[in-house]
């Protein structure tokens, strides 16, 4: 796996930060998309295209597959919320989310939590290659895909125990606003509780099938 800021990353980024406190909206914060988030490929596999422009954070996947993420500074670790706006317009087709070489899915939307003395190591320029290796840390992906009807718990073939899906989402085109409860939603997916949040990241696959997926995440906000 390699880390990249510079390959299939494109986009109008501003010096203004990775988060904002919203007006209006007690302990909300939203995440920009914009040069400090980071990008996972993978050995042998082309990488997604994403384009980031503050708000709005595009994906093109066509037979390819990789991960951007961004590393949270400590002031928002203590968050228990998310909100999103998510769009398909070109789907990935089902696919069966617990076997590797078939796990193709238009889009992740994925929180990693990990205990507050192994969170306390986590840095800017921390890869998430090294946080899915951990075995401390939790990953939940709300995933837009799969063969399986929303709300259904998928653990990831790579780390069953750490990796899981909630299904969110048929595989099909649309657009949909969400908000979910971290506090709620770990300790159903893993049976432990949310910790503290150090990492968000959004992915999409199309390897496998291979089909081209064009979608978007708009809105990131953090509460």
């Amino acid at each position: 796996m390699a880390v990249s800021r510079r390959v299939f990353l494109t986009g109008s980024a501003t010096a203004f930060g990775a988060y904002a406190v919203l007006p209006g909206v007690a302990h909300a914060n939203t995440v920009a998309f914009d040069t400090q988030w980071d990008h996972l490929t993978f050995r042998r596999l082309s990488p997604n295209r994403f384009e980031l422009r503050q708000s709005t954070l595009t994906v093109i996947s066509e037979g390819t597959s990789s991960i951007l993420y961004r590393i949270l500074p400590p002031a928002l670790r203590g968050q228990t919320s998310a909100s999103w706006t998510w769009e398909v317009e070109s789907s990935a087709p089902p696919s069966d989310l617990s076997q590797i070489g078939n796990d193709d899915r238009n889009l992740g939307v994925f929180f990693v939590s990990m205990p507050e003395q192994d969170a306390a190591g986590v840095r800017e320029g921390t890869s998430i290659s090294r946080l899915l290796r951990n075995r401390s840390a939790r990953v939940l992906m709300y995933t837009w895909g799969g063969n399986q009807p929303p709300g259904t718990v998928v653990p990831s073939p790579h780390a069953p125990d750490r990796l899981r899906n909630l299904i969110t989402r048929r595989p099909e085109t649309g657009r949909f606003s969400e908000t979910v409860d971290l506090t709620r939603d770990f300790p159903r997916v893993f049976n432990t509780p949310l910790e503290r949040l150090v990492a968000v990241a959004v992915s999409s696959n199309s390897e496998n099938t291979p089909t081209r997926v064009v979608a978007h995440v708009r809105n990131l906000t953090l509460g």
